[in-house]
């Protein structure tokens, strides 16, 4: 009824004479038994109403005398006299140290941790602001997660253009996952919500009828809890903590989560846009294809990692200088453009093309000699066709430079771009309208050997 957990017995006889005292009484008056055995009840505990009548059983307040002089509020009650006429009086502390100090306890712990974790969000704000890569903001988000909850692992999964893909972390229910689910963390990323697996079977309430608490038991998971990361109400991806423990969670664990996860989406976000400002910048204004610069960045990204023959095109228009002069740098754009159009439609998608400068475009492939020579006809053949804005007086056709390297080095695209260049200067002093192989030795850049110095 008093809701008090520590509890303290006094044995008196009739005359109120103390025949025993427990544990918990004697620690509160700071005593041995022997001091307090025979020695009268109110010497240790003064009454302010008299005890209830045998049978009853009402508190009563009273002060508990300690040998030091110290007195303690409590308060007591009877369970009446047993047949050999000794009465049994339960103690019950009440004291406003005791439950200020309880309380106060409980308070500074909780401070504490609230002040780690806000470091923790103070400190991955900095981090997250300095990232410059995706990789590098779910590698960090990670680390902070898996400090911040003490987690067993973490995984960290990001939204691209072939879906929900981990891209940092540890998952230990990749193993065990089943093939015809879709990845792991989709439903925390759709669903916007942190979700809080307390244990193994709470982990079929979320997805029924697969498994899952087997599926956990499995990876030797026992706990979890994941979190979307969401930038300005985009879904990026998704934050999963493992805990391979029983795991309790406080009424902080979900706004920590959330607050980690999206400072990790908005730095991924950053990226992303930083990214795209960047490539757009890196696009020539009147065709949209890209300059000279993303040109290398593109070929660097998607044919150098893996290709038996690279191919560069140096292509040069002919003629072009008088479309400008006779119609106008509009109409010459208008050209450029359509040119641009063409040269697209006849490349293959994953070849890479691109505006050098002025009138000249540089197409790259990663195709052998023998391919080359018939990819770069079909582009001088293309830009040979008639064009319906351009007066009969005016006719637009190409010179075209090749020239081919195979994969037995580090191919420096500089040197490539200055070999057809070369080539297609070759070509346009024949007369143009035609294409040029680059037959001298290419050879592609290799380590530098360090010098041996003198002795």
């Amino acid at each position: 009824m008093l809701g008090l957990a520590s509890c303290g017995l006094i044995a008196v006889d009739r005359q109120s004479t103390i025949l025993d005292a427990n544990e918990q009484v004697l620690e509160w008056l700071g005593c041995d038994r022997d001091d307090v055995i025979g020695k009268p009840l109110e010497s240790r505990l003064t009454l302010r109403m008299p005890l209830a009548d045998a049978g009853g059983m009402r508190p009563t307040d009273a002060t508990l005398h300690g040998v030091s002089g110290v007195v303690r509020p409590v308060v007591v009650g009877s369970f009446g006299e047993d047949e050999c006429g000794v009465e049994r009086i339960a103690v019950y502390d009440v004291s406003m140290r005791s439950s200020f100090t309880l309380g106060f306890q409980g308070a500074e712990a909780k401070t504490e941790r609230g002040r780690q974790r806000l470091q923790i969000l103070l400190n991955a704000a900095v981090g997250f602001g300095n990232v410059r890569s995706e990789v590098d903001a779910a590698e960090l988000l990670v680390d902070v997660a898996q400090r911040a909850f003490a987690a067993s692992a973490v995984s960290v999964h990001i939204s691209g253009p072939d879906g929900l893909t981990q891209v940092a972390g540890v998952n230990p229910l990749a193993p065990h996952w089943p093939t015809d689910l879709q990845p792991a963390g989709t439903m925390t990323m759709l669903g916007g919500q942190v979700l809080i697996v307390r244990s193994p079977e709470d982990a079929n309430f979320f997805m029924p009828g697969v498994g899952m608490s087997e599926i956990y038991r499995a990876g030797g998971v026992h706990a979890a809890i994941a979190s979307p990361m969401r930038s300005h109400g985009d879904a990026v991806g998704s934050m999963v903590c493992f805990f391979d423990h029983p795991r309790e969670f406080d009424e902080e664990a979900v706004p920590l989560a959330e607050a980690l996860s999206n400072q990790a989406a908005q730095a991924i976000a950053r990226i992303r846009l930083e990214h795209t400002l960047r490539r757009a910048a890196m696009h020539d204004e009147v065709t949209g294809l890209p300059n000279r610069r993303l040109i290398e960045e593109d070929v660097t990204r998607t044919l150098f990692p893996d290709y038996s023959a690279l191919t560069v095109i140096f292509i040069d228009l002919d003629g072009f200088k008088a479309v400008n002069d006779m119609l106008g740098h509009a109409a010459g754009d208008a050209l450029l453009r359509e040119i641009g159009q063409r040269l697209r439609a006849v490349i293959r998608e994953k070849d890479v093309l691109g505006r050098f400068g002025g009138d000249e475009f540089i197409a790259v492939a990663a195709v052998d000699s023998i391919a080359a020579a018939a990819l770069a006809d079909r582009i001088r053949a293309a830009i040979a066709e008639p064009y319906d804005e351009l007066p009969p007086a005016l006719t637009i056709t190409a010179s075209v430079g090749v020239v081919t390297v195979g994969n037995d080095g580090a191919p420096v695209m500089d040197q490539l771009i200055r070999a057809a260049d070369h080539a297609m200067y070759e070509a346009k002093m024949a007369g143009g309208d035609r294409v040029a192989v680059a037959h001298h030795a290419f050879t592609p850049a290799t380590p530098a050997i360090p010098a041996v110095p003198a002795r």
